[in-house]
């Protein structure tokens, strides 16, 4: 059935209206980089369960925690970063590690299913990766700083997360180690 000129000429501007209507603008580079190393970290917890599950050691490891924080304060001038923001950072590292770690273990537990033994042990393989990615989360931190105050910073991260997440799991790894990193200022009324 032939449609009337008429309705076609009023459905064309909402045609291009919904065509050129502006998509959301995507994460900037140092927003994606930073959100992809600190996702490397959170894989390597994943194998930091693993080692703890089959060596029966508790997730909750305060001393190596300080001694990864006060690594990164002492990285903190090289990377012309503040120190008590170097510390609020990786305070949330470890606790997204963590998050990971008990949630893992948990699902093992609930499942009856050990994971795969590990293929390195906690302080000669785990370690050592996580030690050497490090200097790359410095500076992936360094370069997002400058957007960690814009307005838009919240959206990029919820985004670069949802998308990068394997599971729920991950998900929450993602959201806790970077909560907080976005300071945008609350504009009073």
């Amino acid at each position: 059935m032939p449609r009337p000129p008429w309705l076609m000429l009023s459905i064309a501007p909402l045609m291009a209206g919904c065509l050129n209507s502006p998509t959301p603008q995507t994460a900037p580079d140092a927003v994606e980089s930073l959100v992809a190393v600190i996702e490397q970290r959170l894989d390597i917890a994943n194998d930091v369960a693993v080692s703890k599950w089959y060596s029966g050691k508790p997730v909750q490891d305060s001393d190596r925690e300080r001694q990864v924080i006060l690594n990164a304060e002492s990285q903190a001038q090289a990377f012309n970063l503040n120190r008590d923001d170097v510390h609020a950072f990786m305070t949330a590292q470890m606790e997204a590690n963590k998050v990971v770690q008990y949630a893992r273990i948990a699902q093992w537990h609930e499942s009856g299913q050990a994971p795969q033994p590990p293929a390195t042990s906690l302080t000669q393989g785990v370690r050592t990766r996580l030690d050497t990615l490090q200097p790359d989360l410095m500076h992936k931190y360094a370069a997002f700083l400058p957007y960690g105050s814009k307005s838009e910073c919240q959206r990029w991260l919820q985004s670069t997360t949802r998308r990068k997440a394997a599971d729920a799991v991950m998900l929450s790894g993602l959201q806790r180690a970077t909560d907080g990193l976005c300071k945008t200022e609350q504009k009073s009324d």
